[in-house]
This record gives structure tokens, C-alpha cells and sequence, in this order.
């Protein structure tokens, strides 16, 4: 089994590199049939080029780039549609959920799931270092409104470790539509809707100080969560399996 790991990247060249050499020490040891994707998002300092320059060496690597700032939601389903691995694992270029959280994520897929998302909300995740108050309120807030309006069943949708089986979920990377905050969102009811199994789990967090999130991208993704809903009843009434 391949694994392929994809990180959206805007603006991270000081915190990408020794998240891949984390990744990289990780990956070699446990996985060693693997492969890093980091799909530079438009960015204009430098990231795709230090990348580059600091693992020259490293056959596992590839820096992917399409021109503008897209999204983190479209980076995603760029790096996926383009991955070559039977499973995906999405991951923050902050690292702020440790690689070594796939370990407990791989046995679930193992097990028959489709889709396991890493959360902060469940009373097993251990948060070693928080977010600001009025960010963890906020995604609190964002959290509940997910629930009442599109995915009940879901504590935390917006933790940014997810893991998947990549044939099962391209019929899902087709169909979507949301490039900002919300995507997250949309990916598992799309899931949901499709008839996969998509499993929510504790990880370990710790929040980074340098964050990227927005707080109004964070409130543009609150319109999106109706067009979401909508877009999942009118585009998946029946469950199917054809793209």
C-alpha cells in the first residue's frame, strides 16, 4: 500500500521545511512506500523554491503549483486528484497534528472505513497547547452551526489530518465546489451522502502560533454551509457510485 501525503502550502516557507523533515524521518521508517505532495497555493515567498532547494535529494518529494492563491480547499483536491498513493493523508504545513497520528488512523481504514478525520473535540484529544480565546470560540461556534445544518454527528470537521482511501473518495473530489474554510465540510457530507464510511477520532493538537485561518475567512465559510447542504441533497439524493 502507497501512501501519499498531501500539504496545502500559502506563504509557509518558515515552517514547511522541518515539517517535512519530520514527515520524512516519519514516513522512512514506518512507510517506506510513500510520497509528500506539497501544492504550493500561489504563494510569493519563496516556498516552492526553498522546498525544492532543501530536499534536492529526496526522489519522495513533489512540489506541485498551478498559479494563484486558489484555496486551501482547492490545494487539496489538486494534491489529491494528483496523488499516486492508494491512501491520502491531508496534513497542515504546521504540523499541528504529528505525523505519528497516522498510526492510529491506518487500522481504522484497515477495518473498512473510507475516511478517518483527526478531531479536537472529542473527550479523548489531547490538546497540548490552545488557541487564543476568541479563535477557539469562534471555532466552536463555526463547530456547532456545522452540526445544526449539515453534519450532526461531527464534533470537530475543520482539524486539518484526514486520511483516506483515495478511489473511493475521487467521485467526492469531482464534485466539489468549496475552496475556502468550508471544504473540509463539504468533503465529508459529500462523503456521507455517497455512502462511505467516515469515521471522527481523537488526536493530539497543538495550535501554532503563526496560524494562517482567518477570522474572516472563517465567517465567509458560515454562508457556505447552506450551499452545502443544498448542493449535497440536490447532487446526491440516491447514492452512487459513478463519477
Amino acid at each position: 500500500m502507497k501512501l501519499s501525503v498531501v500539504i496545502p502550502a500559502f506563504n509557509e516557507v518558515a515552517r514547511i521545511l522541518p515539517t517535512l523533515e519530520r514527515i520524512f524521518a516519519h514516513m522512512d521508517q514506518h512507510h517506506p512506500d510513500y510520497e509528500v505532495l506539497v501544492v504550493d497555493d500561489g504563494s510569493i515567498d519563496g516556498t516552492a523554491a526553498a522546498t525544492e532547494r532543501q530536499f534536492v535529494n529526496r526522489h519522495q518529494l513533489r512540489v506541485l503549483s498551478y498559479g494563484g492563491n486558489r484555496g486551501k480547499g482547492y490545494a487539496v483536491r489538486y494534491g489529491a486528484m494528483h496523488a499516486g498513493g492508494d491512501v491520502v493523508l491531508m496534513s497542515d504545513a504546521d504540523l499541528s497534528t504529528p505525523i505519528e497520528e497516522i498510526e492510529r488512523m491506518l487500522p481504522l481504514l484497515q477495518q473498512g472505513c473510507d475516511m478517518v478525520i483527526g478531531s479536537r473535540a472529542l473527550a479523548q484529544s489531547e490538546i497540548r497547547k490552545r488557541q487564543p480565546l476568541y479563535r477557539e470560540g469562534a471555532g466552536k461556534f463555526f463547530n456547532l452551526l456545522v452540526r445544526l445544518i449539515v453534519l450532526p454527528d461531527f464534533h470537530d470537521t475543520q482539524c486539518g489530518f484526514k486520511l483516506f482511501r483515495r478511489d473511493p473518495l475521487l467521485p467526492v473530489l469531482r464534485h466539489q465546489q468549496v475552496d475556502g474554510f468550508a471544504f473540509d465540510v463539504e468533503m465529508i457530507a459529500l462523503a456521507q451522502a455517497l455512502g462511505l464510511k467516515v469515521i471522527e477520532i481523537p488526536v493530539v493538537w497543538i495550535n501554532s502560533p503563526t496560524s494562517r485561518v482567518r477570522i474572516r475567512a472563517a465567517l465567509r465559510a458560515f454562508a457556505d454551509l447552506i450551499l452545502i447542504r443544498k448542493r449535497v441533497r440536490r447532487a446526491w439524493a440516491k447514492p452512487q457510485h459513478a463519477a
